[in-house]
C-alpha cells in the first residue's frame, strides 16, 4: 500500500500555493505564477496537472486534456499523470480511452488504493460492472483484516457488493450487505443493496424487510415509499424523480451508442418520419417530452417552428443542446411541464420512451389533448402490456412500466382523440437478446370536439 508525502521543497510548496489560487477561484494570478513555474522546470509534469486544473476551471475542457497528455508525455511510468489523463477522458465521455488509462494506472501502482479507487471510479463511469469489480476486490484484498472495520474498508466492501449486484451475482452480494448491516445498521446504502439482494433472489420476507428499515428511516421518502409499495406487491402510479433522473444522468455520455446500434432502438426515427407524414412542409412546433440527447430531432432535422425539449436529467439536456436543433430547453419531469403549459400551443407532442418511466397515463393524456391545438397531434411509444394482463404493470425485471394498448387508446377517447392509431412493433428494442415488443399511438385532436378537461 503506497503511502504519499507532500515534499516541502520551494517548488512543491510554489505548486501547492497555485492549487490553492485555483481553488479559490483566482484563475489569471494563478495561470500567470504556472507559467514561471512551468519554465522554472519545463521537465517536470506536476504543473501541467496543474495547468490541467486550472483548463478544467475555466471551463476549457480541450486544454484541459492537451495539459494532462502532455504531462502523461513528460512522466508516462508515473501512475499520478496517467490516472489523471483517465478522469479526464472519463469526464469527456471517451470511456474506451479513458479505461485504457486507468488500467495502464493500475499497472504501474497495482498496490496503491488511491489509484485503484480512481479506476473504480472510471470503470463506473463506462457502465463497465465486470472491471469496476475487477478492481474493487484487488483493493479490498490490500486491507488488513484488523482494518476491515474501519470506515475506507467498509466503503470498498460496499463497492465489491454494489458490482456484485450489478453484475447480477445477488447471492454472492447478499451476505457482504448483511455484514454491512450488522455493524451500519442505519446504512440506506447497505439496506438498498440488501433489498435488491432480496427481490432478485425472490424473498418476500427480506425484501419487505428492508423496504420498511428504508421507510422507517425516512418516512416522507419518495424512493423508499416507491420501493415499500413494490415490496408488498402494489403498483405504484409513477416512478420517483430521483431514480429516473440518476438514471439517465448516468446514462447519457454513451446513450446514443448504446441504445441505437447496442439495442436497435429505431422510436426516434419512426416517431420523426410520422412528423413529416403529417407536417410535409415541415411548418409545425413541437413538444419533446422525454427528449433525451435529442435523437428525435436529430432525425427530424430542422423544421420551420420551434422544437421544445423537457428532460428530467440535466445531463441528458446537455447532450441535447449540442445538436444546436431545440429552441428551448427545459429541466422538468413530463408531469409538470404538461401541466404547466398553456393550452392550444403546439401542433404536435411527442413523447418516445418515456411514459415506461411516467407509469399511469390518466393525467398525461387529458393535459396532452389540452395543449394541442386543434387539428394537432400527440404521438407517443409504450412498452406492451398482454390484453388478459392489467392495464398498467409494472417490470420487476426492468423496472419500467408496460400499458396494454386497449386501455390507452380508451383513455385518448375519453380525453377527446377522435382519430387514435396504433402501430405495433414486434421490436421495440431489444431486451436481454430478445426482441421487446411495445407501439406507437398516433392521436389526432379535431378541430371541433372537446376532451376532458385536465385536472
Amino acid at each position: 500500500m503506497t503511502i504519499r508525502t507532500i515534499p516541502t521543497d520551494a517548488f512543491t510548496q510554489q505548486l501547492v500555493r497555485i492549487d490553492q489560487l485555483i481553488a479559490t477561484g483566482k484563475l489569471p494570478q494563478a495561470g500567470k505564477l504556472l507559467n514561471t513555474t512551468h519554465r522554472r522546470d519545463p521537465h517536470d509534469p506536476r504543473p501541467l496537472l496543474l495547468g490541467a486544473k486550472l483548463a478544467r476551471a475555466a471551463n476549457n475542457p480541450q486544454g484541459e486534456l492537451q495539459a494532462v497528455q502532455r504531462a502523461v508525455a513528460l512522466s508516462p511510468e508515473w501512475p499520478v499523470s496517467v490516472m489523471e489523463l483517465a478522469f479526464v477522458l472519463s469526464r469527456q465521455q471517451q470511456h474506451t480511452e479513458a479505461l485504457e488509462q486507468a488500467r495502464k494506472a493500475v499497472a504501474l501502482a497495482p498496490d496503491d488504493l488511491e489509484v485503484l479507487s480512481r479506476a473504480i471510479a472510471v470503470a463506473n463511469a463506462a457502465s463497465n460492472a465486470e472491471q469496476a469489480l475487477e478492481w474493487a476486490r484487488t483493493a479490498l484484498a490490500l486491507v488488513p483484516e484488523d482494518r476491515m472495520t474501519l470506515p475506507g474498508a467498509q466503503l470498498l466492501r460496499y463497492e465489491v457488493a454494489q458490482q456484485l449486484v450489478r453484475t447480477g451475482q445477488h447471492a454472492q452480494a447478499q451476505p457482504l450487505f448483511a455484514r454491512l448491516l450488522e455493524e451500519l445498521p442505519d446504512s440506506p446504502g447497505a439496506h438498498q443493496g440488501a433489498l435488491a439482494c432480496a427481490a432478485a433472489l425472490g424473498d418476500t420476507g427480506l425484501h419487505r424487510q428492508h423496504a420498511d428499515a428504508l421507510l422507517a428511516l425516512e418516512p416522507d421518502n419518495p424512493r423508499y415509499q416507491y420501493q415499500r409499495a413494490i415490496a408488498y406487491g402494489e403498483t405504484p402510479a409513477t416512478q420517483p424523480e430521483e431514480i429516473v433522473a440518476n438514471l439517465f444522468d448516468g446514462y447519457a455520455g454513451r446513450f446514443d451508442l448504446h441504445l441505437v446500434r447496442g439495442l436497435k432502438y429505431r422510436v426516434p426515427e419512426l416517431v420523426a418520419q410520422r412528423l413529416l407524414e403529417l407536417y410535409p412542409d415541415r411548418k409545425f412546433n413541437l413538444l419533446d417530452l422525454g427528449c433525451g440527447t435529442g435523437l428525435l430531432a436529430i432525425f427530424l432535422g430542422p423544421i420551420e417552428g420551434h422544437i421544445i425539449g423537457v428532460d428530467l436529467s440535466e445531463k441528458m439536456l446537455e447532450q441535447a443542446a449540442r445538436t444546436r436543433l431545440y429552441s428551448r430547453l427545459h429541466h422538468v419531469n413530463v408531469l409538470d411541464a404538461l401541466r404547466e403549459t398553456p393550452s392550444d400551443h403546439y401542433e404536435a407532442i411527442a413523447c418516445n420512451d418515456v411514459l415506461i418511466y411516467v407509469g399511469d397515463l390518466g393525467e398525461v393524456i387529458p393535459n396532452a389533448w389540452r395543449i394541442l391545438k386543434p387539428g394537432g397531434h400527440f404521438i407517443f411509444s409504450c412498452e406492451t402490456a398482454a390484453e388478459d394482463e392489467a392495464d398498467l404493470v409494472l417490470r420487476s425485471a426492468s423496472n419500467r412500466y408496460a400499458h396494454k394498448a386497449s386501455h390507452v387508446e380508451q383513455l385518448c377517447r375519453q380525453a377527446g382523440f377522435d382519430d387514435i392509431r396504433i402501430e405495433h412493433l414486434e421490436q421495440l428494442r431489444m431486451e436481454g437478446g430478445q426482441p421487446l415488443p411495445g407501439f406507437v399511438v398516433v392521436a389526432h385532436k379535431s378541430t371541433g370536439h372537446a376532451g376532458l378537461a385536465a385536472a
